[in-house]
């Protein structure tokens, strides 16, 4: 999701929220997978404390890809309306 696709569409995330969001994927991974005894607090500390952070910069991305969507779905109704 946060490669461009060349006249398709562009990256629904940029790569700051990727990484990121790949910091709370690899701790699920963990806490799915590990015993939780294994769990560092000043890692969960961090992440508590990014999370606010993380939640902004993915909800601007989804809210620029929304637009992108908004304007193609444009494009589309005026070509319909001109055939």
């Amino acid at each position: 999701m946060s490669t461009e696709l060349t006249g398709i569409r562009p990256a629904v995330l940029s790569q700051s929220t990727r990484l990121c969001l790949d910091e709370y994927r690899e701790f699920r991974h963990v806490v799915r997978n590990v015993y939780t005894f294994n769990l560092r607090t000043n890692r969960l500390d961090n992440l508590a404390s990014e999370l606010g952070a993380c939640f902004s910069r993915f909800s601007q991305d989804i809210a620029q890809f929304i637009s992108f969507l908004e304007q193609v779905s444009q494009a589309d109704d005026q070509l319909t309306e001109e055939l």
